[in-house]
């Protein structure tokens, strides 16, 4: 993150400012960045005109900007604890209320600006005891420096405010442990978690009492003046809550998220949940139908392909020729890839006469396409009498051992970048459509809260591995630590499992590689053994480990079906946002293959509905984390994404019986010594174009100007020179 700071004050010289921002961000990276795993850095703007704009913010060079201020008189001025209309979070340090407050401005600005980076949107709540009542629960906000609010120290000769440590969020205490970065004593102890200090106060919204609270010591004057001193300002985020001003839509906004952690954690605390690790595989394009629908042969009660009388089929609206479920063992797709842009989703859904029945036609409309190469949408990978005969060793091993879901449909009806969003944040902010060198326009930024933000608030491990350029680092959020520990190698993965259970992250999501050579993700055409060899890989990495065997959870599951058939219509849902102008996501994508491994789990079919905003709901209930979007709120009702949790607490004792390791399907001889070289276009072309035309660390116009002129050259570039550049610009971003 990029902090702009501008200079509006006529006390401050930008020299003096400039030492200030060195020091400031000197104590990010070096006394906040090691606790709390994220951080940002702060730049000093030019000004635009004569007025600072908080809706327009005409100086933002940045992601964020703090303006210096000298009269506390500016409307709206919610420090920076407020988004304009864009959603960009703004604020103000007021040199003559710090003046009236007896705090330094440098101390107000490292103040601002270390919560700006631990909460940018200022609407994050934490559970706790209510500070007069422990028995009582309350939802304090997510503020890292008020509760220390006197506390500074210097660095480089600037004073710099005091901040809270991760364990201070935490309802234990943990012996040995700080909860402020001083560590200073308070009556011969460090602060106490959600504690205040002398001088400091803390805010929380009270769902009891539905109001908003900021507390200090009931003999704590030197507080209360402070207090009093900003609310007479009538400008501070204190005093707006309590009035319900600007932010009258908070007190809502509030007790629809206070509510949902307390039920999280009751429901959480009274079962018995084993597993301590959570594992996402996540494939690419591939319907149920097509990978699983065959496990009827050994779970007849499946909703899949039927072993006895007509199978399901096609007709082509053009000719009337008929195309019938067939199996098929081969495992490439002859080009052209299957469209499955929500536009011809929406074909393959056909209609409620004749629902599921326009699979062929939308790929006839294809360019390139005939009804030569028709029959492959139609086509399904069969299981055999006996699991020596599976025609995917490894994918049908885990379905005939562990619990296959029958009824887990993407999140949206479209391509992988929107449900891949989903997959991490519970949306896809209205987006439907993928960028490429045709269409930039599609190009958007997606700055969403991500699972791997609600864990690392909730003080959980987490990483991502992968092989090559990961999708996840189009989200904003997850570009950032990308040149972090949360980002590592599929051999480190491999190494990991080996390793202690008890270091093994709690949460870990694994990128196949989309790119050739050695591309595995089984996206068509490439060879879909390469991606069976990976699930055997990787659920064998995780069984010969047996204390992270017995306390993890697989989920290996398929992003979207990729425009190939299924029968199954896809149930109505609700749409996990405000965001619907370009689809009303009130209806789930075409089923997927899904299949949960676990020692705590008995062979079985589970035909409840889940999409993949259910591993957000199972891991935000398991932990008491907010919910992430509409479908993961128990607030939908009948219709929100259901958890999985129930399945895990049928056993008392972990399986003996499972597979000590499985196979994955041999690659042909002859396929290992040919380069396998897949196009690049759809999700391949959008990751590429994405990464090759991301720019970082420039100014706002040097970006703009140099993103214009990539365009420019993008439109042009041929497949190799797209991944060339794609791929020295990661190289850049990883190493950082």
């Amino acid at each position: 993150m990029i902090i702009s700071i501008v200079n509006r004050s006529k006390k401050i010289k930008d020299s003096d400012l400039q030492k200030v921002i060195r020091a400031i961000n000197r104590q990010i990276l070096e006394d906040f960045l090691p606790y709390w795993s994220f951080g940002a850095t702060l730049r000093l703007e030019g000004a635009v005109g004569k007025l600072p704009d908080n809706q327009s913010l005409a100086d933002l060079r940045g992601d964020a900007i703090i303006y210096l201020w000298d009269k506390a008189d500016v409307d709206d001025a919610l420090g920076y604890h407020e988004a304009n209309f864009r959603g960009i979070p703004y604020g103000f340090v007021f040199t003559e209320l710090c003046t009236v407050l007896g705090e330094s401005w440098t101390v107000t600005l490292s103040h601002e600006a270390l919560e700006l980076v631990g909460d940018p949107q200022g609407n994050l709540l934490v559970q706790g005891p209510h500070p007069e009542d422990d028995t009582r629960e309350v939802f304090h906000w997510f503020e890292m420096c008020d509760a220390v609010q006197s506390q500074t120290y210097k660095l480089d000769g600037v004073e710099v405010a005091n901040f809270v440590l991760p364990l201070y969020f935490t309802a234990e205490e943990q012996e040995g442990g700080r909860n402020d970065f001083l560590g200073v004593l308070n009556r011969g102890k460090s602060l106490a978690s959600f504690g205040v200090a002398h001088g400091g106060y803390i805010g929380f919204y009270d769902p009891v009492e539905g109001s908003h609270t900021t507390y200090s010591a009931p003999a704590d004057k030197k507080a209360q003046a402070r207090l009093a001193a900003k609310n007479k300002a009538k400008f501070g985020r204190g005093y707006l809550r309590k009035k319900s001003g600007a932010t009258k839509n908070k007190p809502d906004i509030s007790r629809a998220q206070a509510v949902q952690p307390q039920q999280n954690i009751i429901a959480a605390s009274s079962t018995v949940d084993p597993i301590k690790h959570v594992v996402v595989l996540m494939m690419e394009n591939r319907s149920f139908d097509q990978m699983l629908g065959d496990a009827t042969r050994i779970y007849p009660e499946l909703e899949g392909i039927p072993q006895k009388g007509a199978k399901y089929s096609n007709v082509s609206s053009k000719t009337g020729k008929k195309f019938v479920q067939a199996p098929n063992s081969d495992g490439r797709f002859i080009q052209p890839d299957p469209d499955h842009e929500l536009d011809h989703v929406k074909i393959q859904l056909g209609t409620a006469a004749k629902p599921m029945s326009g699979f062929v036609d939308s790929f006839l409309s294809v360019k390139g396409a005939s009804e030569a190469n028709a029959q492959q949408v139609m086509d399904y990978f069969p299981m055999g009498a006996s699991s020596a005969n599976d025609s995917l060793p490894a994918l049908h091993a885990l379905a005939r051992n562990f619990v296959v879901c029958d009824h887990w449909f993407s999140s949206m009806p479209g391509p992988t970048w929107p449900n891949r969003f989903f997959m991490h944040s519970g949306t896809c902010l209205g987006h439907v459509l993928m960028p490429s060198r045709e269409h930039p326009e599609n190009l958007h930024v997606y700055d969403q809260d991500t699972i791997y933000d609600r864990l690392g608030r909730a003080k959980k491990n987490w990483r991502i591995y992968h092989d090559g350029i990961p999708q996840s680092v189009v989200l904003e959020n997850l570009l950032h630590k990308l040149p972090t520990d949360h980002y590592q190698s599929m051999d480190k993965f491999y190494k990991d499992a080996k390793g202690s259970a008890e270091k093994f992250p709690e949460y870990v999501f694994i990128e196949p590689r989309y790119f050739s050579p050695n591309e595995n993700d089984q996206h068509p055409p490439s060879d879909i053994a390469a991606g069976d060899q990976l699930i055997a890989r990787v659920y064998n990495a995780i069984r010969s480990n047996k204390s992270l065997w017995e306390s993890t959870l697989l989920v290996v599951v398929y992003d979207e079906h990729g425009g190939f058939y299924d029968h199954v219509t896809p149930p109505p849902t609700v749409a996990p946002d405000t965001k619907t102008k370009e689809y009303a996501f009130n209806q789930l994508g075409v089923r997927v293959p899904a299949i949960l491994v676990s020692p705590w789990l008995d062979p079985s079919v589970c035909k409840t509905v889940f999409d993949h905003t259910s591993i957000l709901r199972y891991l935000c209930d398991k932990y008491g984390m907010p919910a992430l979007g509409n479908r993961t709120s128990p607030a939908a009702g009948a219709l929100q994404a259901n958890s999985f949790a129930d399945l895990l607490k049928t056993r008392k004792t972990p399986r003996t019986d499972t597979p000590a390791a499985i196979n994955g399907k041999p690659i042909p001889k002859a396929r290992r010594v040919v380069k396998d070289v897949s196009p690049v276009e759809g999700s391949r072309e959008s990751l590429l174009y994405f990464m090759a035309t991301k720019q970082d660390g420039v100014s706002k116009t040097a970006r703009a100007a140099k993103t214009t002129a990539l365009k420019v050259v993008m439109k042009k570039a041929s497949d190799e020179e797209l991944r060339l550049i794609a791929e020295t610009r990661f190289t850049e971003m990883k190493n950082k």
